[in-house]
């Protein structure tokens, strides 16, 4: 097992994903069934995406980022691709009937164009389905090991290896066995507790659990999120950290800032995690917010990822960052997008986190 590496001061990195090309996958398909948006045959699609994480590396070396991803270029959602864990069946899926949330009146949803059949009357969207669990969560063996060994061949910069954090990770699952979300939430993460034990073994620098539901729906997990987030990281020795948001901006047209995010920041903050990666540039927040972040690390999301943002100056960025050292100091900030970047083009992906870095180096020189 290797131990993290030292950082730089401020540093960068994603939240997790990066551009996914659409040589490779079909984007307008990405809530379809799991490895249904895929471009490429299966026979030709180990090597098509093992290119694509060498070209996620390649952009974030190119970049200078602190920590690199293998920008999730083998999943298809983020949630989705921890459905192989034991207990769940992905191939019969259940209905959700709880489409509560806390922050709905905070965000405006972009309007999806109505599809007509060939009688020219609107299609009725089919029921909305999610896997089921049908037994005891299970680890069947590593997830990611794979990957990260890839990565790892790909780059000799530190790494970072995302995983869905326990809490979202229950709410996407229809509920057949444990009959209790804290009980499902608990067996989740004694299970991602394995799966990260072995990434430690193979050697990676940070590890992230994204935990959006911790805003979303958090009167439904407030009362076992951070148990259950504890559970996953016990005894892990590499840098742990949390990412919670506001959505993908791909779906979302204006997010507002919502008092829910502030109980969510403080709920996180009581983990063992050493960092909170949490959205700060689209929702306009300001650096009190972050006074609910307890002492943890600040992973400050400095990019706006709206499809029609342009690219943020460097000075915008540094003045934001200026802010946020003014309540965290400078030794507990670090930057990052506000979210997954997989459906930006990427010469726009790349002009942010170029952005980025280069404020980075900025903050660096005045603060050294």
């Amino acid at each position: 097992m290797t131990s993290s590496r030292a950082l730089p001061p401020f540093a960068t990195q994603l939240v997790g994903s990066w551009c996914k090309p659409q040589w490779l996958a079909d984007h307008d398909l990405v809530y379809g069934h799991e490895g249904s948006w895929w471009r490429i045959p299966e026979e030709q699609r180990a090597e098509a995406l093992d290119d694509a994480v060498r070209l996620a590396a390649y952009d974030q070396e190119r970049a200078g980022l602190s920590l690199l991803t293998d920008g999730e270029e083998r999943r298809q959602t983020f949630s989705g691709h921890f459905y192989a864990f034991g207990g769940i069946d992905s191939d019969h899926q259940g209905a959700v009937t709880n489409f509560g949330n806390d922050i709905g009146e905070f965000l405006t949803m972009k309007k999806r164009a109505v599809t007509s059949d060939d009688e020219g009357k609107p299609k009725i969207p089919p029921k909305f389905e999610q896997p089921r669990v049908v037994g005891p969560i299970s680890w069947k063996g590593s997830l990611l090991g794979d990957d990260l060994r890839f990565l790892r061949g790909a780059t000799d910069r530190p790494t970072k290896v995302t995983l869905i954090g326990p809490a979202s990770l229950s709410l996407r699952l229809v509920d057949e066995h444990y009959g209790d979300p804290a009980k499902l939430a608990f067996a989740i993460a004694d299970v991602l507790n394995q799966e990260i034990r072995a990434l430690e073994e193979i050697g990676v620098d940070v590890i992230q659990l994204d935990e959006p539901e911790a805003h979303f729906r958090y009167s439904a997990v407030e009362g076992y999120a951070a148990e259950a987030i504890d559970r996953a990281f016990h005894g892990v020795t590499a840098r742990r950290g949390l990412h919670v948001c506001y959505g993908y901006a791909r779906n979302i047209a204006e997010k507002r800032e919502t008092p829910v995010y502030n109980q969510a920041l403080e709920l996180l903050a009581s983990t063992t995690a050493d960092a909170i990666s949490l959205e700060y540039e689209q929702p306009h927040h300001h650096a009190d917010l972050l006074e609910h972040a307890g002492d943890k690390t600040v992973v400050l999301g400095v990019l706006n990822l709206a499809t029609d943002a342009p690219v943020e100056t460097v000075e915008h960025i540094v003045s934001r960052a200026k802010e946020a050292i003014e309540v965290v100091g400078p030794q507990r900030l670090q930057l990052a997008p506000d979210c997954g970047m997989w459906f930006l083009p990427r010469a726009t992906a790349l002009a942010k986190i170029t952005a980025m870095e280069q404020a980075a180096q900025v903050l660096r020189a005045e603060y050294a």
